[in-house]
Order: structure tokens, then sequence, then C-alpha cells
């Protein structure tokens, strides 16, 4: 073969190869604007998908490396679908594409309730909300099951909304539009949920018990009373250890505690994150509330008061006491991983005192060391907590170590390396 025959040879191999590789990416079409979108999507009678993404989320990262350009992903949603990745935050670094979308990204955010990440919206050709999903998946295959669905007028959420306002309560279509709500973080999800397992004669099945993890907030839904006598069984089918006393200890603390903690106090619920409103008591009668715990859960007063306390002095951002209150839970009652790392992060985050540091350190220890440690989260706030305390050397290579041993799946800790490397925490 001469060497123009050969050249034009691999040329042709080489486009052949870029096509192929362009038709295995997920074609998002950023470069045009929302009403173009629409009309394309019009136009060529396909649905519309948004990737609704942070900066900061590394689930967003994850899905975005590892699962939407899986071939079989990025195949479907080229055929279906007109595509957009759309960013929700907003960074020094935004390119003037970004930029561009900023009006939209509100407005888009705000009719569809966007409220954590990723999450996945798709439209009808005409440019209809119809489904929306929120988290990642564990592989190609399940997000691709979550997108069919999408498509499937049985499954999708603005038909399943309608069946249920008109009155459908068979436990099938339930279970159907409680999965899909929990698929969205729909705050809908309890209500249906708990309306579908007060159907079920046993609560103790695996799919159950995550049921019951999602949709139990009060007393008076059907799983809390699991919860209470058959706290290890549930906690061993969601294997989670100690959520089930943690799940108590919430519910209790929303229905005694907050209307002694605070006046005119209310939780707010959004998007996974819990905030209460209403003024701090500080004139609270801890007495009293102990009575009132003592009278409903005598067994359990004690721990559900420590609890009480860890909260009230979260709530002042008083962290000396917040630690010395989390520091006895600990010891005398905790065993929920995230539970411990929940008190260590807010000591990492929000207090200012050495001594608080060294002590959330010594709780994050066990979960972020060691050849188990596989939490980025858990690693980041054990090494964070050691660079505030001003072991900045020891700090790095907690890093380092994490970074080598998880490789491609350490993400956020990728970015605390380099910033403890230049000195910028």
């Amino acid at each position: 073969m001469s060497p123009m025959k050969l050249l034009v040879t691999i040329g042709l191999w080489l486009a052949t190869a870029f096509s192929y590789a362009q038709e295995k990416a997920v074609n998002f079409q950023n470069n045009l604007t929302w009403a173009q979108v629409k009309e394309k999507a019009k136009k060529e009678n396909k649905y519309i998908f948004v990737d609704c993404y942070t900066t900061w989320c590394v689930p967003c990262k994850v899905m975005a490396k590892e699962v939407l350009p899986q071939p079989e992903i990025a195949s479907f949603l080229n055929d279906k679908f007109i595509s957009v990745a759309l960013q929700f935050d907003q960074t020094k670094q935004d390119d003037s594409t970004t930029k561009r979308w900023y009006k939209d990204v509100k407005q888009i955010g705000e009719d569809a309730k966007v409220a954590a990440y990723p999450t996945y919206l798709i439209y009808s050709p005409d440019g209809q909300l119809i489904h929306s999903m929120v988290g990642g998946s564990p592989d190609a295959k399940s997000f691709l099951t979550k997108l069919q669905n999408g498509l499937d007028p049985k499954n999708q959420l603005v038909n399943l909304r309608k069946r249920y306002a008109e009155g459908n309560r068979n436990p099938d279509f339930l279970h159907t539009f409680g999965l899909a709500l929990l698929q969205s973080w729909d705050g809908q999800a309890p209500e249906v949920l708990n309306q579908y397992l007060s159907t079920q004669k046993d609560l103790l099945t695996k799919e159950n018990a995550e049921f019951i993890m999602f949709a139990t907030k009060a007393s008076a839904d059907p799983g809390f009373k699991i919860l209470v006598d058959n706290g290890e069984a549930f906690d061993q089918l969601v294997n989670n250890p100690g959520l089930s006393r943690m799940m108590f200890g919430r519910i209790v603390f929303d229905e005694i505690v907050l209307p002694m903690e605070r006046i005119n106090g209310k939780k707010v619920e959004r998007g996974g994150m819990i905030t209460y409103t209403g003024e701090v008591n500080k004139s609270i009668d801890w007495n009293d509330v102990y009575t009132k715990l003592k009278n409903a859960y005598p067994s359990s007063a004690d721990e559900l008061l420590l609890k009480a306390k860890i909260q009230y002095y979260r709530d002042l951002s008083d962290w000396t006491n917040y630690t010395a209150q989390a520091a006895t839970y600990n010891k005398q009652y905790a065993n929920n991983h995230y539970q411990i790392m929940t008190y260590a992060n807010d000591v990492m985050l929000f207090a200012n005192d050495k001594a608080c540091y060294s002590e959330a350190i010594q709780w994050a220890k066990p979960f972020a060391t060691g050849n188990d440690a596989s939490n980025n989260w858990y690693i980041d706030v054990y090494a964070r907590l050691l660079y505030k305390l001003g072991e900045k050397e020891q700090a790095l290579a907690v890093v380092n170590d994490g970074v080598t041993r998880l490789g491609d799946k350490a993400y956020g800790l990728k970015e605390t390396q380099e910033k403890m490397q230049k000195g910028e925490l």
C-alpha cells in the first residue's frame, strides 16, 4: 500500500472511530437556549432530558463519569431525548455557556422544585414536565430502567398523581406511586408509602423496611412500632446498625422536645435536609422535658434527653457544650456511624476551639482510618479536623492515603488534597 493510500486509510479509520465515540457519548446540547431545546424537541418529537447538577456534588460527578457515558445510556438518550446538562450552582470559574443558562436554570429549578442533586428531569415533546428522579444509580442497567420507566405513561409521576387524586388506593398502585415519589425525593412519598404499609401484614421484609426508613416521620406512622419493638431486625434489613434508634430519637424530639425547645418551633424538611424554625427557648426546663420523656418512653428517657441537649446546644451555636454532650452520648449510646460522624462534622464546620477538635477527632478516627475506611466523607471530616487542630502534615497524609486507596472513587478527597497542598483550607 502506498504512503498516500495508507494516510487515507488511517484518516478514514480515525474519522470512523471519532464518529463512533461521539455516538457513544450523550449529546448534551447546552449550546442551545431552553426555548430552542423545547422547540427542537417538539419538531423532532423527542423527550427532553435535563441533568441537574452542581460543581460540589460528588454523586453528580460519579454519574457523569461512570454511568452516563455507558454505551447503552448514551444510545438511549441520544435516540429518545434532546439532552442538556445544567449547573445549578454558580462559581467564579463558570464559562460563558454556563452563565448564559443562569436565568433558565433558576426558573427550571423553581418550576420543578429541584432541591437535591443530581436530579434528572424528563419533559414531554411538548415541553411539559412528566417525571423526575433524584440521586445517582449504581450502574447503567439500573439507570436505564429508571429512564425507561420515565417514558412509560403507567409510571410517569404526572399520571400517577392524577390517578391518586382521583382516589386510587389499590395497594399495587400505591406501591408503584410510592416508588416513583421516592425516586424523585418528593415530599408526598411518606404519605403514600405509609398508606401502602398500612395494607401490609408483614412489615419486616427488606422492601417494607426500606419504605419505613423513608416514610416513618411520626409516632402514628405504621413503621414507628417496628422502630421501637423490632429495632435490631429493622437495622439488619436495611444494613444500617443503630438507624432505628436514630429515627426513633428524631421523631420523639419533633413531637415532645421541639415544642419546649423552641417558641412556635416547626420542622422544615427539604431535599433530605432538616431545619427548625422558631426562637430557641433559652429558659428551657430540662426537668420538665425529662418528665415528659419519662412518661412517654420510660426505658429510653435518659438517652432521649441527652440527644435533645445536643440539638439544643447546636441550635444555640454553643459548640463547647455541644461537644461535651455529644462526647457523652457517643460513649454511652452511639452505635450508628453516620450519627457519630454527623457530630464530628458539625464540630469541624462550626466550632472554633482546639479542645473541641481534639474530642471530635477521637470520634472520627475509627471510621476514617485503616484499610477498611472507604467512605470519602468520613476520611474528609477526620482529615479536616486534624488540619484545623494544626496537625497539617498528618492531615495531608490521611488524605493522600485515602486518595491512593480509593483512586477514581476519591472525588471530594482530591479537592481537599489540592487545597491542603496549597494551604488554602
